[in-house]
């Protein structure tokens, strides 16, 4: 599972290894941290620096990650921090979580999503595209990326409660729109 080889990778920055194990935290995160900024400030060249940065910021503090309890969310936690410093440098936002632009959520492709026709799938995606802002990034963080709410709320700085309500307001619209007719 990737979350325990993360950890241990993380374990052993600060011993004489670190260097490879920073190359492979970077092999397997630099796309999703990626991602994450780029629906942030919506720019891919400041999205690829800001990711990189995440990663050299995780070597500086190499030596002070004993404390860490999940790696994963701190990784998160810290490419949401560069993207909001960014985006409050170029854009002067007071709430970047409410000024957040639409982005682009892709769906891995699954067993089960082989066996939805494609009209439901446009369906989804088309249901998916028109959840608000918010409500899209947390869906995404929870359902693409994996991570629990509570996970969530670290990552973006809000409560629990607020994930909850967000993806209840998800699935309340995504199950709308792709409802099967009983005609």
């Amino acid at each position: 599972m990737i979350r325990t080889d993360a950890a241990l990778l993380f374990q052993q920055l600060p011993h004489p290894n670190g260097e490879a194990a920073l190359m492979q935290l970077h092999s397997l995160f630099f796309n999703r941290i990626f991602k994450l900024i780029l629906s942030l400030v919506k720019q891919r060249e400041p999205a690829e620096e800001l990711a990189s940065d995440v990663f050299m910021e995780l070597w500086q503090r190499r030596e002070k990650l004993s404390d860490i309890r999940n790696y994963e969310v701190y990784l998160y936690v810290i490419a949401r921090n560069k993207a909001f410093t960014y985006l409050r440098q170029q854009l002067q936002l007071t709430d970047p979580l409410d000024q957040i632009e639409d982005f682009r959520l892709e769906l891995a492709r699954s067993p089960e999503d082989l066996l939805i026709s494609s009209e439901m799938l446009h369906r989804i995606h088309m249901a998916i595209n028109e959840l608000p802002p918010k409500c899209k990034l947390i869906f995404q963080l929870v359902k693409e990326q994996s991570f629990k709410y509570r996970e969530v709320a670290e990552i973006l700085n809000i409560s629990p409660k607020t994930v909850e309500a967000q993806m209840g307001i998800a699935i309340k619209k995504l199950g709308k729109a792709v409802a099967f007719s009983t005609t």
